[in-house]
């Protein structure tokens, strides 16, 4: 018996040393997360404006056409929780900070990151920003602190063939915005329309509204309460996928963006419908592509006019 546990043990020794080795170069390699928390702090003295939210927001807002200097910490599937979180561990970093744009999207009040398709990008905040998870009972799944799980073995050994010299994020620029690859165009017929919605519809529940709406009435207030200027934005889709929108689910996200921005002194753009943006700025009939995004941040900077001061509170 102790021969068979003798090389057991000689059987694992090499397979761990392997494990630890590809966890260490994983820490090498950049994420979206990890990109966009290095560049946020490199600029951190300058940044004015900060945009929030999920891949509505992450692709279609081009940081580099808003007034002085924006950065974009949105990303894919990102919740409310999220931004709350993350907005809670840079505030103190950026002296400059004017701003906040919080989009507020279709599905944005119904969802939690730890009940949707994705999921896993919950590990990923964990990691990166040490964010706490929702949830105690996730706090046992290995991709909490295991960078080869959370990316999977096979992503860590095309990272190790390439000597770890990898991004997972290529396309993030410097300011954090996604840059929609020009050949990534989608329909915007009815039917693809309905293949986007049926997405959203299943991970949107109502039961989710409660909670989502408190996370937003307290961001709002903390940012408030420092003096900055809040601005709750719906970005735009193309008109099929409006169609398609349950109307009830969407007037009542709407009534709390809409009382939220009453109560606390915010402006609320509902820029869903905008007229100005044409076909050929979609990627898909919920997302803009890079041009889509530019002429966006364009349209966003000419309804936000001027910043205004940072007062020392309420």
């Amino acid at each position: 018996m102790s021969r068979l546990w003798l090389r057991f043990l000689i059987f694992l020794v090499p397979l761990a040393a392997g494990w630890a080795f590809l966890e260490w170069g994983m820490l090498r390699v950049t994420n979206s997360a990890s990109w966009k928390r290095d560049r946020l702090h490199a600029i951190a003295s300058e940044v004015d404006t900060l945009i929030l939210g999920s891949s509505e927001a992450y692709y279609g807002i081009e940081p580099r056409h808003l007034s002085g200097t924006a950065f974009n910490l949105a990303n894919t599937s990102q919740s409310l929780y999220y931004d709350q979180r993350l907005t809670e561990k840079v505030l103190g970093e950026l002296p400059r900070l004017r701003r906040v744009i919080i989009p507020l999207s279709y599905f944005t009040l119904y969802f939690q990151l730890h009940d949707h398709v994705e999921s896993w990008r919950q590990y990923q905040y964990s990691q990166e920003w040490n964010i706490p998870l929702q949830r105690p009972v996730d706090a046992w799944n290995v991709r909490r602190w295991s960078r080869v799980a959370l990316y999977t073995p096979r992503t860590a050994l095309e990272a190790l063939r390439k000597r770890f010299r990898l991004s997972l994020s290529p396309n993030v620029d410097d300011r954090g915005w996604y840059r929609v690859p020009d050949e990534d165009r989608w329909g915007l017929g009815p039917e693809d329309a309905r293949g986007r919605l049926a997405v959203h519809h299943g991970f949107m529940h109502d039961e989710h509204l409660p909670a989502n709406s408190a996370i937003l009435d307290s961001l709002i207030a903390t940012l408030r309460a420092r003096g900055l200027e809040v601005v709750i934005v719906t970005t735009p889709v193309w008109p099929t996928y409006e169609a398609g929108m349950r109307p009830d689910t969407w007037a009542r996200a709407r009534a709390v963006a809409e009382e939220l921005a009453r109560k606390h002194g915010a402006r609320y753009l509902n820029l869903l419908h905008e007229p100005r943006m044409t076909a050929e700025d979609f990627e898909d009939s919920d997302h803009l592509n890079a041009d889509g995004a530019a002429h966006f941040a364009r349209i966003l900077d000419e309804a936000l006019g001027p910043a205004t001061p940072r007062a020392s509170g309420r």
